[in-house]
């Protein structure tokens, strides 16, 4: 065990929220954050520092409220733009924002429901049952073939990681299911480009990240509840909460493996082993071999991103950090597989960028985003030129006040004075110019909404609770007439 987690577990135990010394950070004074740069103004810096005074005093976000029907259609008065309720009146959610949802021929996407998986037809928007099972967990569409991934998991009292699963394929069209494999523990989070192989990790002896709670998994929030208390016994807000859980997770070191599992044989072979905590494992949308995934944990104590080849070779950090408390993360390919690109933040809480990195040659490209233009998870159009994000709450890491919304983000050049001078191997910097697409004043951010372009790019998908339950929404990008 490394000191800096050895000084961690210390800390941890010393401390009656096992690690809420995280909370005690001195009082900051609020400022009100900056307008966002004019076209042809330079992006204004530093960020202004909005960070609550005091963890204990910072109170517990509300539930969002809504009485009376939920809307089927309507056009955002403060945005202009025209918003479908996608999902049932008994709710649904989708796939995590790097996940593919789309069948090949864009004709089609899946969501879950509390009955199972249906498909969505992306021209008439109708829902149609696929798979009738509550216990189905929607994994991801095929890019190959038209199939949809799912996973059922054996009951019992373990955390799901630690029980048996049956992973199953079903084809949107026949609606033939095969049986894949039954994994005896671990989860998929992936299927390459030619569908031949799938992608997961497993943890061993790990324990939930919420403790004395088997199921850690929030079933409307989907992530654990995150309830911690402080120096003081009063209970810390969600974001601080997390932060002492996520803090415990990765000192913790529980030996953890990455593995692929052929879809035609249903061999399990494992690619990667190690005492990180390992998470967001992706296989590139176009190289049946290409993977990247991540190291978990406080971000400004890790080097998150790595990339490894799908026979164990490879293994590589795709980005160097280069100041104290750099955090970056929320990886995820570019639609054609040649980037990876993530949020940047130099340093946390006060630059942020949208950052991609050329697994060929190296090259970067920064996006500057402005404070209020943070979100929880950006992603981009299947064509690589418009970017979206999906907002924030104040108490998130950037502490914007005004960050409750999905955004467009348009990447403009910042061109310099000497363009002349410019060296390919620097990094190229961009700026991204905002366009507010959705009001998300009444979502609950426990809930991502993990925003995802559709394969036309005329829509934004995404799920959230600004109606109570969950729900699976779609936003126009064109501005409603």
């Amino acid at each position: 065990m490394t000191t800096s987690r050895r000084d961690a577990l210390k800390a941890l135990w010393a401390l009656p929220a096992a690690g809420a010394a995280l909370a005690s950070a001195p009082a900051q004074a609020q400022t009100t954050s900056a307008p966002a740069a004019a076209p042809g103004e330079a992006p204004r810096w530093p960020a202004p520092n909005t960070a609550p005074p005091s963890t204990q005093e910072t109170p517990l976000p509300a539930q969002p409220v809504w009485s009376g029907p939920v809307p089927t259609e309507w056009v955002d008065q403060k945005t202009g733009h025209r918003i479908r309720r996608v999902s049932p009146d008994g709710g649904g959610g989708k796939p995590y924002f790097y996940k593919n949802m789309f069948l090949p021929g864009g004709d089609l996407m899946v969501i879950s429901s509390p009955e199972g998986i249906s498909t969505v037809d992306l021209r008439t928007w109708a829902v149609k049952p696929l798979v009738n099972d509550a216990k189905a967990d929607l994994m991801f569409t095929g890019r190959k073939t038209r199939s949809v991934y799912y996973s059922v998991i054996e009951p019992g009292d373990g955390q799901p990681m630690d029980r048996p699963r049956t992973i199953y394929a079903i084809d949107v069209d026949t609606r033939k299911t095969r049986t894949i494999c039954k994994l005896p523990n671990g989860q998929i989070n992936s299927v390459n480009a030619d569908e031949t192989l799938l992608l997961g990790f497993v943890a061993y002896g790990s324990q939930p990240l919420q403790p004395t709670v088997t199921d850690n998994r929030n079933r409307r929030f989907d992530q654990a509840e995150y309830a911690a208390n402080g120096p003081d016994g009063k209970p810390l807000n969600f974001a601080r909460a997390k932060g002492v859980r996520m803090l415990q997770r990765w000192a913790a070191r529980y030996p953890m493996e990455i593995f692929v599992v052929d879809v035609k044989t249903g061999q399990r072979r494992v690619i990667h082993k190690t005492n990180e905590w390992i998470g967001h494992t992706q296989f590139s949308p176009t190289d049946p071999q290409q993977i990247i995934f991540c190291h978990e944990g406080p971000w400004h104590r890790v080097d998150r991103m790595w990339a490894i080849r799908a026979d164990g070779s490879g293994l590589r950090k795709t980005h160097e950090r280069t100041m104290n408390f750099e955090i970056f993360g929320h990886e995820w390919f570019s639609p054609d597989g040649k980037q990876v690109l993530y949020d940047l933040q130099t340093p946390r809480g006060q630059v942020f960028w949208v950052a991609s990195v050329d697994l060929e040659t190296g090259k970067r490209v920064w996006r500057r985003v402005e404070q209020n233009d943070w979100s929880v998870h950006y992603n981009v159009s299947p064509d690589g030129t418009l970017f979206a994000g999906d907002g924030g709450d104040a108490d998130m890491v950037a502490h914007a006040q005004n960050a409750k919304w999905l955004k467009l983000l348009r990447p403009e050049a910042v061109v310099d004075a000497d363009p002349s001078s410019d060296k390919a191997e620097l990094i190229d910097v961009q700026y991204m110019r905002s366009e507010p697409l959705v009001d998300m004043a009444n979502h609950d951010y426990r809930l991502e909404p993990n925003l995802t372009f559709t394969p036309d790019a005329k829509w934004v998908v995404f799920v959230s609770n600004m109606h109570g339950k969950n729900h699976v929404y779609a936003v126009e990008v064109a501005k409603a007439a």
